[in-house]
């Protein structure tokens, strides 16, 4: 029963402006999901009266524009492939049956890249999918179920109406109650990368931290030539200062730091303004007291 209730409602404590507020997220009952359903059908009238695109409209004039073409669509099966090549060869290795743990990593890297490039290539298109007739039904169905399925511990209910939700979309609340219930009814998985297999054999050989960022034998977070970075992705020396990708120091905001002595047109060495005021400042004598006379 009780594992039963946990799939039923999720409680949720949010920090808000340094106050713990408790909320539970119910999954939507049959009222409350036809409901959403037929708001998600109106929204998605709506749109195509008003001219928005379907799914099937968009393909068609992407095509067209040429934004998803031919050409996308077999590069996006070729990094499908590469990436599940790489994969076959980290796990299953050749007839010796054997492979470096050091191989392996340049696999799994070589892994993320790919999966990358392929993020890459499919964001625009996913983008553009986001604003069809359709996206906009689903999204407008999903507001709906959150703002009728989110609680207060007491049992009151967090929003009046979908207008209500609508306006206070933005506050944590509602980051996290919308958050809750799309991992109770779409089974998001919180460990999606983790899950990777290329994250997994980096993990399980502890080439990468608790965030999967790569690291060296001591732990220090370094890119994928074992360069130390910091969590920025910024080039750091021995020293943790930063630096550009060929060692030369730079300042917090990324500028080189000067190495030389900048001279005027007569060959003498310019003293920085800053420098010379705050040391005229410093040497300028102490005022004499009143009982001082001058001799």
């Amino acid at each position: 029963m009780a594992k039963q209730k946990r799939s039923l409602e999720q409680e949720v404590t949010v920090d808000v402006d340094g106050k713990k507020v408790k909320i539970v997220v119910r999954r939507p009952g049959n009222r409350v999901s036809t409901e959403a359903q037929r708001k998600g059908a109106l929204v998605w009238t709506q749109c195509v009266r008003e001219g928005v695109m379907t799914k099937k409209e968009l393909t068609n004039y992407m095509k067209e524009r040429g934004i998803w073409d031919t050409e996308k669509e077999s590069e996006e099966q070729m990094l499908v492939n590469k990436i599940g090549d790489l994969e076959k060869e980290l796990y299953l290795g050749t007839k010796a049956g054997k492979i470096k743990a050091s191989k392996g990593k340049d696999l799994a890297i070589q892994m993320r890249v790919k999966r990358g490039e392929l993020r890459d290539l499919l964001s625009e298109r996913i983008g553009l999918e986001g604003n069809t007739a359709e996206s906009l039904s689903d999204n407008a169905r999903f507001d709906y179920m959150v703002a009728n399925c989110t609680y207060y511990d007491n049992g009151e209910r967090v929003y009046k109406d979908l207008d209500d939700y609508e306006q206070r979309a933005e506050d944590e609340i509602s980051f996290e109650a919308a958050t809750t219930l799309a991992e109770m009814i779409y089974v998001v998985d919180k460990d999606f990368e983790k899950k990777l297999p290329e994250n997994k054999f980096l993990s399980k050989f502890e080439y990468v931290n608790e965030e999967l960022s790569l690291i060296n034998k001591e732990g220090i977070t370094v890119d994928t030539k074992g360069k130390r970075i910091n969590d920025e992705g910024h080039y750091l020396n021995e020293d943790g200062k930063r630096v550009d990708v060929d060692g030369h120091l730079l300042d917090e905001d990324g500028t080189y730091i000067p190495q030389v002595t900048y001279l005027d047109d007569n060959g003498k060495p310019i003293r920085d303004k800053k420098t010379t005021k705050s040391t005229s400042k410093t040497e300028e004598p102490e005022p004499k007291k009143e009982d001082e006379t001058e001799s």
